[in-house]
């Protein structure tokens, strides 16, 4: 007479390995990605609305390709993402760091914008866009939205995250943020 053990235990792996599938199957299938806790810490304090944005101008001018930091975001990006450093604002008033944003191609595209973010809430606004002949155009449906650090505005929340925010308000002032931008003080280990 065989002892039965020896059958069961194959049974018993491929049951294992089954739960374990499903397990892992269950723990990846939400779409977006988890939000971590600062991130929902700062949605909290917005949904509380405590502050007021303040008035602000768009920018006159085309930024000056002198005037441009580029600031690293992707290793195998193929764009190149700046920051005009003669337009940063910080405004005390609302906590609001406002910044033209520029998206170069090695093909030479490039796209404008005039953004701000407010670094209490972890959000981020188009203002405007800029067109090649140096004037701004006003972005329709301009509101604050929650910073996504995935997709074509990734490099929002590592300009929160390495260069523009610490503990949820401005790095410091216009002339502090432009030094952060040129010298980084956040370790290369968490760029």
């Amino acid at each position: 007479m065989r002892p039965s053990l020896p059958r069961r235990a194959p049974r018993l792996v491929t049951l294992v390995g089954l739960a374990a599938l499903a397990l892992i199957s269950a723990c990846s299938s939400t779409s977006q990605p988890v939000q971590d806790f600062d991130e929902y810490l700062a949605q909290q304090e917005a949904n509380k609305g405590k502050w007021k944005e303040a008035e602000f101008k768009l920018p006159t001018a085309a930024p000056q390709d002198a005037d441009l930091i580029s600031f690293p975001t992707l290793p195998n990006s193929s764009l190149d993402y700046a920051i005009d450093a003669k337009s940063i604002e910080v405004t005390r008033e609302d906590g609001v760091i406002r910044y033209v944003a520029v998206i170069r191609s090695k093909e030479g595209a490039r796209n404008v914008s005039y953004e701000g973010m407010h670094c209490a809430t972890f959000e981020s606004r188009l203002y405007a866009t800029g067109r090649p002949d140096g004037t701004w155009v006003p972005a329709r449906n301009s509101e604050w939205r929650p910073i996504k650090p995935y997709g074509s505005t990734a490099y929002q929340g590592i300009l929160y995250r390495d260069f523009l925010c610490q503990d949820k308000t401005p790095y410091g002032t216009a002339k502090d943020i432009v030094q952060n931008l040129r010298y980084p003080t956040t370790p290369a280990a968490y760029r």
